[in-house]
């Protein structure tokens, strides 16, 4: 193995290192934990507004066929 070959070995084994420690103290610091809370608490609000924006869309579908004296069936709010 020349030099450099075994100078890449080493610095890959410590950046292996380095990240295993790093990896290590987020977990025992609850990092993770949090991070979990934060994206579920970010999916219910993207949730919420979607409900809201599909909620609008529809009364508009229905503003706007009763305004042209159309019959229109639209699917259930819970599909």
């Amino acid at each position: 193995m020349n030099p450099a070959t075994a100078f890449y070995w080493k610095v890959a084994g410590l950046c292996f290192v380095v990240g295993g420690c790093m990896e290590g103290f987020m977990i025992r610091t609850g990092f993770y934990d949090k991070v979990t809370h934060i994206e579920a608490e970010r999916l219910e609000e993207s949730r919420e507004e979607r409900e809201a924006f599909k909620r609008m869309l529809r009364e508009e579908v229905e503003r706007q066929a009763q305004e042209k004296h159309l019959k229109i069936q639209l699917p259930d709010d819970n599909a």
